[in-house]
């Protein structure tokens, strides 16, 4: 959380670099968070850039006092539940979404609070690791795919998602890091 208040100082003070940090810092791991409500990594990416552009454009950070992180997942889970309730293409995968596992609109708060708690530690991994975790629990993307991409081994890549999955199992309840495996094994299916 103490990250969360340097990055909105930051941002209040208009520091040079506060945006390019703050982008930097919440981009992947709310392009996650979207992409299990929307269930399209594309839609997901794209409503977290409207997000950024409307949180910069508008300054709607001025009026936080605290809570960056809060309020940045309570606008992304908004932007993306209207963007469901507004495309028909959207309006049958969350039919399909809902069926299985009701995630979205029908989410208790506390259940929220959990995902939101979920998704705050995943963005407390190394870049590295996180980047390695959200491209194959994500984008689900296999092994061999991450590495090319990033120019790493296939080792490289096992290791840095077991240590992610070790950090995570670690600083989770056992509850919390069983949906995380959940929703890994439900991708990784696909």
């Amino acid at each position: 959380m103490k990250r969360a208040e340097e990055i909105l100082a930051a941002l209040k003070n208009r520091e040079e670099n506060a945006f390019k940090i703050f982008f930097l810092e919440y981009h992947d791991v709310l392009v996650l968070y979207a992409t299990n409500i929307l269930k399209d990594v594309d839609a997901a990416e794209d409503v977290v850039q409207n997000c950024f552009m409307n949180v910069w454009e508008n300054t709607l950070y001025e009026n936080l006092v605290d809570g960056l992180d809060k309020y940045m997942f309570r606008l992304v889970k908004n932007v993306a539940l209207n963007d469901l309730r507004n495309s028909k293409r959207r309006e049958a995968r969350h039919g399909e979404v809902m069926a299985e596992m009701p995630v979205s609109e029908i989410m208790y708060e506390d259940e929220q609070e959990e995902i939101e708690l979920l998704y705050s530690v995943i963005n407390e991994l190394p870049p590295e690791r996180r980047r390695v975790f959200m491209m194959i629990c994500a984008e689900g993307k296999k092994y061999q795919e991450v590495a090319d991409q990033l120019q790493i081994s296939i080792n490289t890549v096992r290791t840095q998602l077991t240590r992610s999955l070790k950090f995570l199992r670690e600083k989770l309840e056992k509850q919390m890091f069983t949906v995380l495996l959940f929703l890994y094994k439900r991708l990784k299916s696909k």
